[in-house]
């Protein structure tokens, strides 16, 4: 099977859905398939790249940041892919298009599917879901929806990748079958230290993540304060990522006299975060919105327990009171509450550690991109049974 993955960010670029988009396509070659990349060039890249048994094509784009971009950059990536993207079609000819996110992807990997008349996966990742960060995307969507919905439409699968995110979806799209495909975990990358921590350290709590609204991290700020002094004392948060809230934060931290007990760390290399993840005792992801957030995967991999909001995504990963605790979005005692559990019980975050590495163990990225391999082989038996009961209504009418 040829497959044409499209996407607008892929690694070094991006985030989650970018490594999603990479392990899938490389165990897709794993299996056999012939893959091709079409995604976003960034300073240093090179414009093509052979890697892991598949073939990267990056197209010119105008991109500042190297882990996010604003919604007029991914316009030029539109742009700039559209030509690109039928001349490559045309020369490879695949038998499926695979498109992680339906805007801005979606529009030229409906583009492609025109000229090339091969099918197309539709992947929904968040943020290119109407309804998601409903306050900050509110605009956008209410703009991009007759694009969403011709692009929703002539998918020949739409995949979620939770079961919140479907029922999200399912508000644009209340007819339609939409397929649920969990992201994976890289299991031999992250995993537990080798040596545990030396006891009488400080209990750390990390996050990872883009320094956004999204995230809550205000509300996790404001939690810590509450800690009495001597508690806070012994307790370290470190903040691993950079993004539009980051100065406002550092305010945030330093009026609430956090200054010594929050490290804001900054963008920190794909190939080096595990390390962040296993120096840590806890992990915490108070958002606003999740799909189903790689960094919770790769936590529970490094064995951490969870302190999350209870929130579709997060309440997926996190069975509350075994691998981690669950609080309601925004508040600020409950969350206050739990981080303080996590911290006089070292018990329970050792239980909920093993607990959480076990519970990694079901998400693998083989088997993730063994069911978008299934749903591409679905598609096209679909598309063959179609084409022969319309040649069999031809030849009756003859």
């Amino acid at each position: 099977m040829r497959i044409l993955l499209l996407n607008y960010e892929f690694p070094p670029l991006g985030g989650g859905a970018a490594t999603a988009s990479a392990q899938i396509a490389a165990h897709m070659a794993r299996r056999g398939a012939e893959v091709a990349v079409l995604t976003s060039h960034f300073r240093g890249l090179p414009r093509r790249e052979r890697r892991d048994g598949y073939t990267i094509y990056r197209v010119p784009v105008m991109r500042g940041k190297i882990d996010r971009c604003s919604v007029p950059e991914m316009g030029t990536f539109v742009l700039g892919s559209a030509l690109p993207a039928v001349r490559l079609v045309r020369r490879f000819k695949p038998d499926v298009i695979h498109v992680f996110f339906g805007i801005p992807t979606g529009i030229v990997g409906l583009l492609a599917s025109k000229f090339s008349g091969a099918p197309y996966l539709l992947s929904l990742r968040g943020g290119d879901v109407p309804g998601f960060m409903g306050k900050e995307l509110a605009a956008m969507h209410r703009a991009a929806m007759p694009l969403t919905k011709l692009v929703w439409s002539n998918a020949g699968v739409i995949v979620a990748n939770s079961q919140g995110l479907r029922d999200l979806a399912r508000r644009t799209a209340p007819n339609r079958a939409i397929e649920i495909v969990p992201n994976g975990v890289d299991l031999d990358l992250f995993r537990p230290a080798e040596e545990p921590r030396a006891p009488g350290d400080k209990v750390r709590f990390l996050f990872v993540g883009r320094l956004a609204n999204q995230k809550g991290l205000n509300y996790l700020l404001e939690s810590l304060a509450r800690f009495e002094p001597g508690m806070l004392a012994h307790v370290e948060l470190e903040l691993v990522g950079d993004g539009p809230e980051e100065e406002r934060l550092r305010a945030q931290a330093a009026r609430l006299g956090l200054g010594s007990s929050v490290k804001f760390a900054g963008w920190v290399a794909r190939e080096e975060i595990v390390q962040h993840y296993q120096a840590a005792d806890a992990f915490v992801l108070p958002s606003l919105d999740e799909g189903l957030p790689n960094v919770m995967l790769e936590a529970m991999a490094c064995g951490k327990a969870l302190v999350a909001t209870d929130i579709s995504g997060n309440r997926e990963l996190v069975r509350d009171g075994e691998n981690g605790l669950l609080v309601p979005v925004g508040d600020v005692s409950a969350l206050t509450e739990a981080l303080r559990r996590v911290v006089t019980n070292p018990e329970l975050r050792a239980e909920m550690g093993r607990k959480s590495r076990n519970m990694a163990a079901a998400y693998s990225w083989a088997r993730t991109a063994d069911r978008y391999l299934s749903l591409s082989e679905a598609i096209l038996a679909r598309r063959s049974a179609t084409a022969e009961k319309r040649e069999r209504q031809t030849s009756t009418i003859e």
